[in-house]
């Protein structure tokens, strides 16, 4: 391996140009190995990626709509009560309800192809 390298150093030396050709041969090699190659860890991403769309399929659906009009009637409940701060909990629930219902659209226009189909 030593040899190699002091081989290497004496090629680059003598002419420079060869470093170019070396390191652009180098790089090639590197794309076509990364091409045919696995990720080891290509098997655990799917099923994490799997759990997440899951997760945002049923808070994007009925289960969410549910949610955001929860939090909205409990906002307007506070204010026939009398409680006056219950206006940031109407506010919070319209935010919160729109990026709920939109999340699924938000993060697939985000992530791209990546994301969950």
């Amino acid at each position: 391996m030593v040899k190699k390298a002091r081989n290497y150093l004496r090629l680059v030396r003598a002419n420079p140009r060869a470093a170019t050709l070396a390191l652009a041969v180098m790089a090639g090699q590197l794309v076509l190995a990364g091409g045919g190659g696995t990720n080891p860890l290509g098997g655990a991403m799917n099923r994490i990626q799997g759990i997440i769309c899951a997760v945002v399929d049923a808070l994007t659906g009925p289960f969410g709509a549910a949610l955001a009009i929860i939090m909205l009637g409990l906002g307007f409940a506070g204010l026939l009560i009398g409680n006056r701060n219950s206006m940031g909990l109407i506010i919070t629930a319209i935010a919160g309800g729109a990026l709920l219902l939109a999340a699924k659209t938000l993060g697939n226009a985000i992530l791209g192809a990546t994301g969950c189909a």
